[in-house]
């Protein structure tokens, strides 16, 4: 553990860290590898769908929910991390990972003009497999498999591996979708969760821990009352939600201004989409290899502040403001993921990660799926400077409530 998160939040056992057993890179770099296969997947869907609800309906505003409904399930996040915590982690996420190729691919299929409702709720259910699959690689499969004193490269290496690849799927995706069309990309997407489950059966055994043992509300309890002690988790999660409250659907309202506003080609916003991607990628990368003579805290706070410079040039509105706001921004998330990975892993005990990192995401990532519609409607008004004036906004607010935060608070009650 770091001096900085130790004397804020929990003492992690070290002899117990020094004993977990870890995998070997090959290992690492062949989950890396499946993992960006079914991410390159993901950016099919995340594109396709709104592009196919706005023809579809007309409605930006559904569109745009295509993300957020997808988001939804973390609001149910505390149950689902008592799931990771309680069943063996490598089992629970091939299996997420075949449901979700089973529902993508059962899309195509209920596509109407009828109803919107049949996919909206096959997107909430995907997202209920993508979030248990999420916490169960990104808090038990990835530190399994990462050397004992490199956790923080293994986090750069997988983020920026998984960037790449979503540089690389928008503007792969505008291609798929003028030659195949939008169900042939979702279909391309079910297949790569197969990969992905595939990769994870070979993994070695020591990565598949058994879950502890428990009332399945006595351990939901412990997960929430664990969270609430970590005080500096708490206000990491606090400003990471306000964050995402503004910015978390930008991708997704991008399409729409590209289709509605610009009149952009598919392969053209695919390749503005990929860039946010590179700059991600690009944030990854360097996270773990600047300011290492500061903390955690401080280097979070940095990251903070490069997102909210990339919402202030949002607000100019015009293409190519928005289009270097949304590149910045992405590179600010990709360094801030990280970062903060890194952090919580260090702040939360081995046999709680996933109860407490799941109430951290029930956290952030509602806010992201009310940006979902908060952006809907904004992108929606007549005036360019208010499209993505609430990822400014944000992006503002949670930089000051992250740095102006005391340098040192009091130790916490260790759980």
């Amino acid at each position: 553990m770091t001096s900085e998160v130790g004397s804020a939040d929990v003492a992690r056992d070290d002899s117990a860290e020094e004993n977990r057993p870890r995998g070997s890179m090959r290992h690492f770099w062949i989950f890396t590898g499946a993992s960006a296969v079914s991410k390159l997947g993901n950016t099919f869907l995340n594109f396709a769908m709104p592009w196919i609800l706005l023809s579809v309906t007309g409605s930006g505003v559904i569109a745009a929910l295509s993300f957020g409904v997808q988001l939804a399930p973390y609001a149910l996040s505390p149950v689902l991390g008592v799931v990771v915590d309680r069943f063996n982690r490598r089992r629970l996420f091939i299996w997420c990972e075949v449901a979700q190729c089973v529902m993508v691919g059962l899309l195509p299929l209920v596509i109407s003009d009828e109803s919107v409702l049949p996919v909206l709720a096959l997107l909430f259910l995907i997202g209920c497999g993508g979030l248990t699959s999420e916490l169960t690689s990104d808090f038990g499969l990835i530190p399994a498999l990462a050397p004992a004193d490199g956790l923080a490269k293994a986090y750069s290496r997988y983020t920026t591996t998984i960037s790449l690849v979503r540089f690389v799927g928008p503007a792969l995706v505008g291609v798929v979708i003028g030659s195949l069309g939008p169900s042939g990309a979702l279909w391309i997407d079910a297949g790569t969760f197969l990969v992905t489950a595939a990769a994870a059966m070979s993994l070695p055994l020591h990565t598949a821990e058994k879950g502890e043992t428990g009332a399945f509300r006595k351990m939901l309890t412990q997960g929430l009352s664990s969270f609430w002690h970590l005080r500096k988790v708490r206000r990491l999660t606090a400003a990471m939600a306000v964050y995402n409250l503004g910015a978390g659907a930008v991708p997704t309202v991008l399409v729409v201004i590209a289709q509605t506003r610009w009149h952009w080609s598919p392969e053209t916003t695919g390749v503005v989409l990929g860039l946010g991607a590179l700059g991600a990628a690009a944030g990854a990368w360097v996270a773990p290899r600047i300011a290492r003579e500061r903390g955690l805290q401080q280097r979070i706070g940095l990251w903070f502040g490069v997102c909210a410079l990339g919402g202030v040039l949002l607000l100019f509105g015009h293409s190519l403001a928005l289009v270097t706001g949304f590149i910045l921004s992405s590179m600010g998330a990709g360094g801030m993921n990280v970062t903060t990975n890194e952090y919580r892993f260090n702040a939360i005990p081995n046999e709680l990660l996933g109860r407490v990192n799941a109430v951290i995401r029930a956290a952030v990532i509602s806010g992201a799926a009310l940006s979902s519609v908060i952006l809907g409607y904004t992108v929606s008004l007549d005036d360019p400077f208010v499209w993505m004036a609430p990822v400014a906004v944000g992006a503002l607010i949670a930089t000051v409530m992250w740095s102006t935060q005391r340098a040192q608070d009091p130790p916490s009650p260790e759980l």
